[in-house]
């Protein structure tokens, strides 16, 4: 994996190592509600990507907005 500058790092300003690009699942119904409703549990579900960025110095992970290209 190549190494992307991808700013510094919050905590203690050392570089950010991007890890690429994620999708998260938010929304929908989970728990004892998804075994009720099976399939329908996810009617409400979205997928959200966000750039997953690492600290090798303090270990802190950032997420942000991807850049489109």
């Amino acid at each position: 994996m190549a190494v992307v500058d991808a700013g510094t790092c919050l905590g203690c300003k050392s570089p950010l190592q991007s890890l690429g690009v994620e999708h998260l699942r938010v929304g929908g119904v989970g728990g004892g509600w998804r075994m009720l409703m099976g399939d329908w549990a996810e009617v409400g579900e979205g997928i959200l990507d966000v750039e997953l960025l690492a600290c090798r110095n303090c270990r802190r992970i950032e997420l942000r907005v991807p850049e489109r290209r």
